[in-house]
């Protein structure tokens, strides 16, 4: 069973909008000291005050202008990808689409950081990992169910066949 395309272009905008939206809220919070310095868990989850980062994952330095043109490829790339991926999908799945929107608006999150201030604004520590923000969240939490999920179902195809 197949969903209707406008539904695909609903899930994916919505993905897209949360993520931005909460990126961009929590950022704002952050700069303007209304979220502070909080310990969830002494040395090991905690929010610092901002962060810039002026790299690409995990702080990795490259000029800003490759930056900025290296990730606005890879966003047309994913989503050219992940839509041909899920419109050609067998078995229905709104999720999918939301995933897939939850990676571009974090994507899309960090890109605006990059343009509007040469840096990303990062303030989310754990463990042993470098300091994120919720842009990260939509890209890492995205891309793992995401593929997941295209693994499971993948999975349960080879098995019916």
């Amino acid at each position: 069973m197949r969903i209707e395309r406008r539904k695909y272009w609903l899930f994916l905008a919505a993905g897209i909008l949360d993520i931005l939206l909460v990126d961009f809220v929590t950022k704002l919070l952050v700069n303007k000291g209304i979220i502070r310095e909080f310990v969830f868990i002494q040395d090991f989850f905690y929010l610092t005050p901002p962060h810039k980062n002026e790299g690409i994952a995990f702080g990795i330095g490259l000029p800003m202008s490759f930056q900025i043109f290296g990730s606005v490829i890879i966003l047309y790339l994913l989503y050219q990808v992940g839509m041909e991926y899920i419109y050609r999908e067998e078995t229905a799945s709104i999720w999918k689409p939301y995933l897939l929107g939850a990676i571009l608006g974090g994507g899309l999150g960090n890109l605006i950081d990059r343009v509007l201030y040469g840096y990303v604004i990062d303030f989310i520590v754990l463990k042993p990992f470098p300091v994120f923000n919720v842009a990260d969240i939509g890209i890492t939490v995205g891309l793992v169910v995401l593929f997941a999920t295209i693994l499971l179902s993948s999975k349960k195809s080879e098995t019916r066949h």
